[in-house]
């Protein structure tokens, strides 16, 4: 694979091309992980509204039918169910782990065995999450990709 990156100060807008002539799980991964980059989620905190960008959300987790998205510093309000973020992040590096839980696999430290066939999972700031066997089968296939 060859990578080339062309700087002009004369470019409005980034614009990223892939000549290839085959989709091999490799690029679609790799394209999945560029087009997050395209995207963030309108939350709330401290009664204002932020744009959060996909890449710098560690999860997102329902308390008490209220939907967080976590940081590696900040929790924020979604108004979104976790559902509707499932539908509109499935095609990224998010993974459901859990009944209340989606965690962005960019963020995956490591896995490790759990009581009750579990996995726990450490992310890249230390956090731990549980991830309930029914869910372990969908985030290998997602680590796979």
């Amino acid at each position: 694979m060859k990578l080339t990156i062309h700087q002009d100060e004369q470019i409005k807008e980034t614009e990223i091309v892939i000549n290839c002539s085959y989709v091999d799980n490799r690029l679609e991964k790799l394209s999945n992980y560029i087009r997050q980059y395209t995207f963030s989620l309108e939350c709330e905190s401290d009664n204002k509204i932020y744009q959060i960008p996909l890449e710098e959300i560690f999860y997102a987790e329902t308390v008490d039918g209220k939907t967080f998205l976590y940081t590696k510093e900040h929790t924020y309000l979604c108004r979104q169910s976790l559902t509707t973020l499932e539908d509109r992040l499935k095609h990224m590096t998010f993974v459901r782990i859990s009944k209340s839980c989606i965690l962005n696999i960019s963020h995956l430290k490591c896995v490790a065995p759990f009581v009750n066939h579990r996995l726990k999972a450490e992310l890249t700031n230390g956090e731990q999450l549980i991830i309930s066997r029914n869910y372990i089968d969908a985030l290998k296939a997602q680590l796979r990709k």
